[in-house]
């Protein structure tokens, strides 16, 4: 199969004008027409998967985090994404990202991370909850969810830690504050936790939280589980994985067994 017939499905599921315009979702390397016979999944492009991927004698490498995200003003192996393009350049190897788009898309990340948490009657933010406090409008990224029965907030982080395998989860907040209404944003979405007040969340659970973060989250009296980035995400090479088994098993698939760069 081409990749570029395997591109058009993956189109479907995340259509392209879903990304962001800060973001560089979309087909990264290499030839649309070439053919596609083996195909690998991982969040990202690192130089550990890349072998894995190199191992495997993959033709395509699908990923969630986009190789190349800022401008490239150098393509040199003394340059760390200089030395993986190159890599993959020579090995033949193309590249597809799925960043924004899926994170966005019905049944796509924040979907599946809903799901995996057993949050029920999920939904997207509406458009007036996605405003800051002075009015500026926020990227709509996310859903909302309900836990039942409720619990605590300390139980229902015990339950993400075991659940998601976050071995450096972090919350702010009452432990003991009874936790119903979930807001979540896979990946690093602390600039988006007014979404997630405005929705009337009990929590607010993604990663990447910093300090100042945490402060305001405190000031405005809004929960918050850190989870961990890799650990919110890595859910997408099981869904790839599944995915093209079920649509495409003339395919040869594997993921990537990387884990988080925190110990």
């Amino acid at each position: 199969m081409r990749i570029c017939d395997i591109i058009k499905e993956m189109e479907r599921i995340a259509p392209p004008y879903l990304a962001e315009k800060w973001d560089n979702s979309g087909f990264l390397l290499g030839d649309v027409q070439s053919q596609a016979g083996k195909v690998f999944f991982c969040l990202e492009i690192n130089s550990e998967t890349l072998k894995q991927a190199q191992s495997f004698g993959a033709n395509l490498i699908i990923t969630h985090h986009p190789l190349i995200f800022k401008p490239l003003s150098k393509i040199t192996e003394s340059d760390p994404t200089g030395r993986l393009v190159l890599s993959l350049i020579r090995s033949g190897i193309s590249v597809y990202s799925m960043h924004t788009n899926f994170d966005k898309a019905e049944g796509g990340m924040n979907d599946l991370l809903a799901d995996t948490l057993g949050l029920e009657d999920v939904r997207a933010y509406n458009d007036e909850e996605c405003v800051s406090s002075n009015g500026a409008p926020l990227d709509n990224i996310g859903r909302v969810g309900y836990l039942e029965p409720p619990m605590s907030l300390e139980d229902f982080a015990d339950f993400v830690r075991a659940t998601l395998g976050s071995k450096n989860l972090r919350t702010v907040g009452n432990p003991m504050e009874e936790i119903r209404t979930v807001a979540l944003c896979s990946g690093s979405g602390g600039d988006l936790m007014e979404c997630a007040l405005h929705a009337g969340a009990d929590v607010y659970l993604t990663a990447d939280i910093g300090h100042h973060d945490a402060q305001f989250a405190s000031e405005i009296g809004l929960n918050i589980i850190d989870a961990g980035h890799f650990e919110t995400e890595n859910i997408f090479c099981d869904f790839m994985e599944e995915y093209f088994e079920d649509n495409f098993p003339e395919i040869e698939t594997a993921k990537a067994f990387s884990e988080s760069y925190f110990n």
